[in-house]
């Protein structure tokens, strides 16, 4: 009997022996649970993530409820809003001669016109509502293309075009991109056709970025019917020479913080605010008149900021057919100190 109570107590006394050193050296359940605990934390992490994506689309779409329903260009306008083309993001949000915020929506170019098929977007401007129609085809575009090419949609304001106002329009475009490379190098390796796009157009701007000569010459080639209609509203030759003027030292601050510092921190903001319904006081009668005859429809030679001697106009001939001046000789030399001398 003795002997078979410590056979017993001895068996039991294995079993437990022989369980803990199996619970202890089974790697295959510990290996289980530890996966278990991982598909937990990466479901809500994930379920964390979708709360906060949902959120983050709610608040975009009532921000922009009045301008896009589509969530990539909410997204790009948010880029643009941020960026030293903030002035055109006042443009789309209400600041324009309409009043109203600027429709934006994707659509088949090639519906309006065939040989618009290719275009990146394109405007459709009326009287109190201007719609920006981006390509559809652009639709899964890094948003930071999009952005830019939002940005240089929003130089038309009304139907007449000039030269003036499409190189502007095309240099906004191409110094945008090129912020957005600035903070992210990695965008320029993007194979969709607009990011391909963006990298030409920016090529031909950092040939001459003062005056984008080269853009020039390509919308003069694809443009005949207004290759010497060189001025249009907020376009004339001085305006035009402001504008280009402040977009350059805009990219100089950019080169120039990157170089430095490998960020981009303070670069000058574009346009940002125009008052287009700002009363104006005290008007001076020599730059009304000067704003009254150039017109959109004026052909004349682009630099007026060069010409030394006033040139009569046939119809006026007391006026600087350039500048509008007053005719009384000499004009005035043009001031340089802003400028350094470029070698091309």
């Amino acid at each position: 009997m003795k002997k078979i109570i410590f056979t017993l107590i001895l068996c039991l006394g294995l079993i437990n022996t022989l369980s803990a050193s199996y619970a202890a050296e089974d790697p295959v359940k510990i290996r289980a649970k530890e996966r278990k605990a991982e598909i937990k934390a990466q479901r809500i992490q994930a379920r964390a993530e979708r709360k906060a994506q949902k959120a983050e689309i709610k608040a975009l779409k009532k921000t922009y409820k009045k301008i896009t329903k589509d969530v990539p260009i909410m997204r790009a306008l948010e880029l643009m809003k941020n960026s030293p083309a903030s002035g055109a993001y006042e443009k789309i949000t209400g600041n324009n001669p309409t009043l109203n915020p600027m429709k934006i929506k994707y659509k088949n170019l090639g519906e309006i016109k065939a040989e618009y098929r290719n275009y990146n977007a394109m405007p459709d401007i009326k009287r109190k509502e201007i719609t920006i129609n981006v390509n559809s085809k652009h639709k899964n575009a890094p948003y930071e293309a999009q952005s830019a090419v939002l940005a240089g949609m929003t130089s038309f304001v009304d139907k007449k075009e000039s030269v003036n106002e499409l190189v502007y329009s095309k240099t906004l475009e191409a110094f945008l991109w090129n912020y957005y490379l600035k903070k992210n190098p990695d965008l320029a390796k993007d194979k969709s056709p607009l990011t391909i796009s963006e990298n030409r157009n920016l090529k031909l701007y950092k040939a001459y970025p003062r005056n984008s000569k080269e853009i020039q010459k390509v919308v003069r080639k694809q443009r005949p019917d207004i290759k010497y209609v060189w001025e249009s509203t907020g376009y004339t030759h001085r305006e035009y020479t402001e504008k280009m003027r402040k977009v350059y030292e805009a990219y100089e601050a950019t080169e120039a913080a990157y170089k430095k510092q490998n960020t981009v921190k303070y670069v000058p903001v574009l346009d940002l605010k125009e008052d287009n319904t700002a009363e104006v006081i005290n008007t001076n009668p020599e730059k009304e008149y000067i704003k009254e005859h150039l017109r959109g429809d004026v052909k004349a030679n682009p630099e007026i900021e060069e010409h030394f001697i006033h040139q009569a106009s046939y119809e006026n001939q007391g006026r600087c057919e350039i500048c509008g001046c007053p005719i009384e000789g000499t004009a005035p030399a043009p001031n340089y100190e802003n400028y350094e001398d470029e070698e091309y």
